[in-house]
């Protein structure tokens, strides 16, 4: 009994210290082939050109110069997003001011000409209302421009360059009904009826528009209705290119946006809403408005759209009648009351003067027709 428990002790320590040998050699090849791998990975670094520090990283910091890496990459998007959110709503480049030539009091108008008209035409064209040929020579083109920066300036809108709009031209600003929406879209105002296309957040046209009057018209293809144009954020669904006839007239390259609503070019541009709808603008600029604006691109119409009736033309709509009918009828018995007198005065007479060529008049009348 004793002797094998002598004999199984030594055999017991050899094999712990075998296993001990082994766990030795293990550890060593480990780190051998560590050493070899994190030498791989260096080279590998090294060879492409980067150093971000992995180079001299042993096996116990490979996991240490990934760090690094991911943190640049979570920093290199955060600059990204930051530089593409100042890129997406980036501030609108105002206009330098200028010092336009002194114009007469009285103003310059249609047919006026001279360097006065050039210089005006120049600042025009440079804030982007387009006013035709710069050739000092005031024509229709001008005058749409001028009315347009009327408008904007809160002054008459009778297209005369006058001090006062020189004045508002050398210091003109820009601004925005929409400033957070899309870079590039087309926004209307109803109130000061002028439209304006941005591309990348930047006016690229200003021009006088004449929208929906409020009137009550019929002969369209929904019947009778009002002319109102409706506020709100449209998008550009089809273009016709020329000239589209309907039972309401023509339009010059319409694009539209909302149903039968478009944008379109029109000879007549009054400087305040006169359309059955739509949104008219100057016939020059019609012809090259499609190239500035996409389909599905936004229409942001803004303001107050006009009451119905507030232009009333045609058939008496109901809200215009019988808003009217209190002064009618105030009128009316205003007339009425001397009357009924004498008109009761001459029934009371009638009675007493002809009571009987009614009743000789009747009788023989009925006599005569039995026998006949």
């Amino acid at each position: 009994m004793s002797e094998s428990i002598t004999n199984e002790a030594p055999s017991r320590a050899q094999r712990w210290a075998d296993r001990r040998g082994r766990a030795r050699r293990i550890a060593i090849v480990s780190g051998v082939v560590a050493i070899v791998a994190g030498g791989s990975v260096g080279a590998v670094v090294v060879a492409s050109g980067r150093s971000d520090g992995s180079s001299a990283a042993g096996a116990g910091n490979l996991a240490a110069a990934h760090t690094p890496t991911t943190v640049a990459t979570t920093q290199t998007s955060t600059t990204r997003a930051a530089s593409t959110t100042s890129t997406t709503r980036p501030h609108i480049h105002q206009p330098a001011p200028t010092l336009l030539p002194a114009a007469p009091t009285e103003g310059l108008s249609w047919g006026s000409s001279g360097s006065v008209v050039m210089a005006v035409q120049k600042r025009l064209k440079q804030l982007h209302f387009d006013p035709g040929k710069i050739d000092g020579e005031y024509g229709q083109d001008t005058s749409y421009a001028v009315v347009t920066a009327d408008k904007l300036l809160g002054l008459p809108r009778d297209g005369r360059i006058t001090p006062a709009v020189e004045l508002g031209l050398d210091h003109f600003k820009y601004t925005s009904a929409m400033p957070k929406a899309e870079g590039d879209r087309v926004e209307i105002n109803l109130d000061n009826q002028v439209l304006t296309v941005f591309h990348n957040y930047q006016p690229i046209l200003i021009t006088t528009t004449s929208t929906g009057s409020g009137e009550h018209f019929c002969g369209g293809t929904d019947g009778c209705q009002y002319a109102i144009t409706p506020a709100g954020h449209f998008h550009f669904q089809y273009l016709h290119p020329g000239w589209d006839s309907g039972k309401l007239g023509k339009m010059w390259n319409p694009y539209y946006f909302d149903g039968g609503i478009a944008v379109h070019g029109l000879p007549s541009v009054p400087a305040y809403p006169a359309s059955h709808g739509c949104a008219r603008i100057p016939m020059d600029i019609a012809n090259y408005f499609p190239t500035l604006v996409t389909k599905g691109e936004s229409v942001y119409v803004v303001g107050t759209p006009m009451k119905a009736g507030n232009g009333y033309v045609g058939p008496a709509p109901t809200t215009t009648t019988s808003t009217t009918l209190p002064k009618t009828s105030t009128t009316v018995k205003g007339h009425k009351k001397p009357k009924p007198p004498h008109t009761t005065t001459t029934l009371a007479h009638t009675p007493t003067t002809k009571p009987k060529p009614p009743t000789t008049t009747t009788a023989p009348a009925a006599t005569t027709t039995p026998t006949t």
